[in-house]
């Protein structure tokens, strides 16, 4: 089974769109235009709850403090729909994290967002290999010290040193050299 990364994560969301059209929303989403996006945000915004939707919807809309989320998405210009709309026509490859959580939210894609996602990877067969961590934790010496670094994950870890990458921006990268 291969590793799970942010581009397997858009991969297989992409994957599920296009295969179902939305799923459950596909009167939305078929084929989609600025207005039925809004329209699918505001039908499913007191119906899909799941544990992490509430921050995925606050990132892409960036309500305010005790704001009705209703009314902020009624306001939103269609414009920032577009992009969206650019990405799963495959007219862009590529879209925003935050584009993409939204997506994964109105396909109700399982294992979102990405910090979920990434967290489902399977563990390497041979445990002589620089071994793939799920969650961020170090051990020395027979003790387990929780690091608990917001929006990071830690990939990589050898005898000598400890590689995190950030779920924001995945292609940084920081390695930390540990003496043990």
């Amino acid at each position: 089974m291969r590793t799970k990364t942010s581009e397997t994560y858009k991969r297989e969301i992409l994957e599920l769109y296009n295969r179902e059209k939305g799923g459950e929303m596909s009167n939305y989403l078929f084929k989609p235009t600025r207005k039925q996006i809004k329209e699918a945000c505001l039908w499913l915004l007191q119906r899909r709850n799941e544990k992490y939707d509430e921050g995925i919807l606050n990132r892409f809309f960036q309500f305010k403090e005790g704001e009705n989320k209703a009314y902020a998405i009624e306001r939103v210009h269609g414009d920032k729909f577009k992009p969206i709309i650019n990405f799963l026509t495959g007219e862009t490859k590529s879209t925003t994290p935050a584009n993409l959580e939204l997506i994964s939210w109105l396909i109700d894609f399982k294992t979102r967002p990405l910090s979920n996602y990434l967290k489902t990877n399977p563990k390497p067969e041979d445990e002589h290999e620089t071994t793939l961590l799920n969650i961020n934790q170090i051990t020395a010496k027979n003790e387990i010290e929780k690091i608990d670094i917001p929006e990071t994950r830690v990939i990589e870890r050898t005898d000598k040193s400890i590689t995190i990458i950030s779920q924001i921006n995945p292609s940084l990268r920081i390695t930390t050299i540990v003496s043990l």
